[in-house]
């Protein structure tokens, strides 16, 4: 608001002492210097820090504005203000209730009182003992502040209600679901974040009695489980198979974290390089190692491209995030974090539909598989009963066949004569349908020469042999005759050479039509009969038989009988 108010001056001083009271540094201006950069962020200082403000209302009215530094952890904040000749101070901080602050909010924010043309100084002094000192600055008039104020409200309502959806969903699909390890990452991230969220960012605002300051200390250990959570979730995410895994660095990455927050329970450590490194180099490592992980899957999955840019924004601003205000070693303007709880908000959802996404592309990978489980199931029992019948039909022909054409050869030869002419006549037509018989048992297990016939002329064989004076069965083809693959043809010819068995056993029949209709897309088999019921095909060896061969093939088996008259359709796709 540069037409209404004018910063005349911004300057620091840190109290290596911390002893210096308002009345000191306000008597000696030599203290202070100007803060070379633009933004005040001192890293992790343990002083006090001092900052002088002079600020002049320009316009000819009585003025109120707020000053207001968005850096809510920030652990002691004293504000000075000289009323009247006397030093004033108001106190702010981390942890202290929202509604106990003279200006009631979670930011750091006081109230300036200016008269006409006046010129103001005020000072802060901040003292951190876990936190970075970072100062954003920004003054604002009253309606100004609380639709600031407002505005990051209702941001963290966002995010919190972002991080409930994502736990609800991770515990949903934990109870209902496939109980995969990624889903329990998932849920260990989102807890995590919400924890630290909730106790470092919004529940200032809502809280009653002030949170010791050391809280704000453990809080990092949620910070810390969530990059953890998540970058094992992430690697999971692109990776489900785990082809890439890098054991050993996992394996470090595990120890480091579990390091890590070992050195966190000791606050008053927390000044020590060497604890501040172990956080430092899990904190980066764990993260450069997952979008080192994405990089290398990027051409390899789908998955990976998807969680690449979903996933890719939420964690570089983590990371950016992290390193100005938990290590302090970036200098970043607040402008960032300001949008950081927007992204916080759009990359819970993006990821939490990635995450959808990425279940229902696993789920039909994983039906897939199934399906070509029970495609190598049914190959292998199709390919079973083929043998077992080329067994059994080789066993008949050659054992069975060559006793019974002995046993009729020594009947004919020395026992016809013997016996009465009407005996010999019974004997000659038992003997010829016992080799009938024979013959045709054989050929329906295995028709003979069946790869140089073709599957048209082993069916009309098929009719032939079972087409008799009482039940007439007839062949007939439509459209261009086309040669299949032999295991498809086998497969169709078992189909109907069932089918006919069963209206030979079990039907009263005396028409049969088989016909086969031929187009570029699909043979269609039709088999018609005036004599059989077909209405309860679940039951039986044979009917499984059949609907195992046709989904084996592709083909869609349907049957149709009213009690009198049956139609049985086989469809099977030829592209």
């Amino acid at each position: 608001m540069p037409e209404l108010v004018e910063v005349k001056e911004i300057v620091c001083l840190v109290d290596s002492s911390n002893a210096l009271g308002v009345l000191n540094v306000a008597v000696d201006s030599l203290l202070f210097h100007t803060y070379d950069g633009p933004e005040i962020n001192y890293g992790h200082l343990r002083d006090a820090l001092w900052v002088r403000i002079s600020l002049e209302n320009k316009t000819e009215d009585v003025q109120q504005f707020y000053l207001s530094s968005d850096q809510v952890i920030l652990e002691d904040v004293r504000f000075y203000d000289k009323r009247d000749s006397v030093w004033t101070e108001e106190k702010s901080g981390w942890g202290l209730p929202a509604l106990k602050k003279k200006t009631p909010s979670y930011l750091q924010a006081f109230r300036l009182d200016f008269l006409p043309r006046q010129e103001k100084t005020f000072y802060l002094r901040i003292k951190n003992e876990y936190q970075v000192v970072r100062l954003p600055l920004h003054v604002f008039k009253k309606e100004q502040f609380y639709g600031h104020y407002g505005l990051y409200v209702f941001l963290d309502g966002l995010v919190i209600m972002a991080l409930i959806t994502s736990i609800l969903y991770a515990i949903y699909n934990l109870i209902f679901s496939r109980k995969d390890r990624i889903l329990f990452y998932y849920l260990l991230y989102a807890v995590n974040f919400l924890l630290f969220y909730w106790i470092r960012i919004a529940s200032p605002a809502h809280i009653l009695e002030a949170y010791p300051q050391v809280l704000n200390f453990f809080v990092t250990i949620f910070i810390f489980t969530s990059t953890f959570a998540f970058v094992k979730f992430g690697i999971r995410f692109v990776d489900p198979d785990r082809e890439d895994k890098k054991k050993h660095i996992e394996g470090l990455i595990d120890f480091l974290f579990g390091l890590t927050v070992l050195v966190s329970l000791f606050p008053q450590y927390s000044d020590w390089v060497a604890f501040n490194s172990i956080k430092l180099t899990f904190f980066v490592g764990s993260i450069l190692y997952l979008v080192w992980y994405m990089c290398i899957r990027f051409r390899k999955s789908f998955l990976t491209r998807i969680y690449f840019f979903m996933a890719l924004p939420l964690i570089l601003s983590g990371l950016v995030e992290g390193l100005t205000n938990i290590f302090g070693i970036l200098k970043i303007p607040n402008q960032f974090f300001e949008a950081f709880r927007v992204s916080i908000c759009i990359e819970m959802l993006y990821i939490l539909f990635a995450f959808i996404y990425r279940e229902k592309i696993l789920t039909s990978k994983i039906e897939s598989k199934l399906k070509q489980t029970e495609f190598q199931l049914l190959r292998s029992q199709i390919d079973a009963q083929e043998s077992e019948q080329k067994r059994i039909a080789e066993d008949l022909h050659d054992d069975l066949g060559g006793t019974l054409s002995t046993l009729k050869r020594y009947i004919y030869d020395n026992l016809l004569g013997k016996v009465a002419k009407d005996e010999a006549q019974l004997i000659k037509k038992l003997t010829k349908k016992a080799g009938d018989d024979l013959r045709r048992i054989s050929h329906a297990l295995m028709p003979p020469e069946f790869e140089s016939t073709g599957l048209s002329e082993s069916i009309k064989e098929l009719v032939r042999s079972n087409h008799t004076e009482t039940r007439k069965m007839q062949f007939l083809q439509h459209g261009e005759v086309k040669k299949l693959h032999s295991s498809l043809e086998l497969n169709i010819y078992r189909i109907v050479s069932e089918i006919v068995q069963n209206i030979n056993k079990h039907s009263k029949a005396t028409k049969v039509l088989v016909q086969f209709i031929w187009t570029k897309e699909e043979l269609t088999l039709m088999l018609e009969d005036n004599g059989s019921d077909f209405r309860n095909v679940e039951s039986g060896m044979g009917m499984k038989n059949m609907q195992m061969r046709a989904e084996y093939i592709g083909g869609l088996l349907n049957f149709d009988s009213n009690g009198i008259e049956s139609t049985i359709t086989l469809e099977v796709p030829l592209q």
